[in-house]
């Protein structure tokens, strides 16, 4: 399970597997545990989830690739408005029991939230070129444009390389 969308929202998207627009090759979020586990290492874990929470979870998710890749956030406002429903708002922002499984969900709806609401993130917002992923592009000069150099950026180049040794030959 890689994290690098910079971004807990955007790390949720990036939990299917495959190319835009195409099935997925792969899901990271099969079982509740696997939701669990996504979520302890976002750092919006809660204390147990459940089969409902997975379905939420994956409902979020589509919701959030269509607020941040195809500007509809009808979605990710409806899930965000059900998170803030169970939530309770104190000193310090919003929480969620840690008991309800349904809290890992509700941190995220308002993580993705916080995110489509933050100008400056969004104008770092980028796609990877190579793969589906999405990503926060935090680099000096903001022309990153792999999800990771150790996987779709050493790939490319790969190719680069491979094609530049067949226009020499």
């Amino acid at each position: 399970m890689r994290l690098d969308g910079g971004h807990p929202a955007l790390d949720l998207v990036n939990t299917v597997y495959g190319q835009v627009g195409q099935p997925p090759e792969d899901d990271v979020l099969r079982a509740p545990e696997d939701l669990m586990t996504f979520a302890t290492r976002v750092g919006v874990a809660a204390d147990a989830s459940s089969t409902a929470a997975l379905e939420a979870a994956r409902r979020l998710r589509t919701a959030c690739e269509r607020a941040f890749r195809d500007d509809d956030p009808t979605g990710l406002e409806a899930a965000a408005r059900r998170a803030y429903r169970a939530g309770t708002l104190r000193r310090g922002g919003w929480t969620w029991e840690d008991a309800d499984p349904m809290s890992a969900v509700h941190r995220l709806a308002h993580a993705a939230a916080q995110l489509l609401a933050d100008d400056d993130a969004l104008a770092r917002l980028r796609g990877c070129h190579d793969c589906c992923w999405l990503y926060l592009d935090r680099s000096k000069n903001r022309s990153r444009k792999w999800c990771s150099m150790e996987d779709c950026g050493t790939n490319a180049k790969k190719r680069r390389y491979v094609e530049k040794r067949r226009a020499l030959s």
